[in-house]
């Protein structure tokens, strides 16, 4: 179970160093279309789409490793004041009442549009490029993946915890 947690862990913090860097090409990519458009009055028919794809793609690749780090959102002012024990008893309702379900749904049908986005070469009709979308489809879906996988590894180090009586499980 350490393995799991410590490989899912892993896996979480070199995804985002590799995005965060993907994040200096789609500023780059902005730029590029802003200096065109503003300056010599030529934007690019590709910057629109690739702007939101990359956006889209980055944030959910980015989602396990924010779970994998506590930052996600809570409302910290009743939180805080729990103990160390309620404070899993309370994450572990909630990542069943709603993490599994939401974040398992969202990945399965992510999926399935994925599939079927790329078995019907869907193009984007947003933009006068008209690329395919299943590529940045499929990072999203990468993503939502990764971030349940990461709820499950959570899961089961919180679930250790608390039968160690709330001492950390190694």
């Amino acid at each position: 179970m350490r393995r799991f947690y410590s490989g899912m862990t892993l896996t979480s913090e070199r995804i985002a160093k590799i995005i965060s860097w993907l994040v200096a090409l789609l500023v780059i990519s902005i730029s590029y279309d802003v200096f065109m458009r503003y300056l010599f009055n030529a934007p690019t028919i590709w910057s629109y789409a690739l702007s939101y794809m990359m956006g889209a793609a980055l944030s959910a690749l980015g989602l396990a490793y924010v779970h994998s780090v506590g930052g996600n959102v809570r409302v910290d002012i009743i939180y805080n004041k729990f103990s160390p024990k309620v404070k899993l008893i309370i994450d572990l309702f909630f990542t069943i009442i709603f993490f599994f379900p939401l974040y398992g749904f969202l990945a399965y049908n992510f999926g399935v549009n994925t599939w079927n986005a790329f078995v019907i070469k869907r193009y984007d009709i947003n933009s006068i490029w008209y690329p395919v979308v299943w590529p940045y489809m499929t990072a999203i879906t990468l993503g939502f993946a990764l971030l349940f996988v990461q709820g499950i590894a959570i899961f089961l180090k919180d679930m250790r915890t608390l039968i160690k009586g709330g001492k950390e499980p190694w």
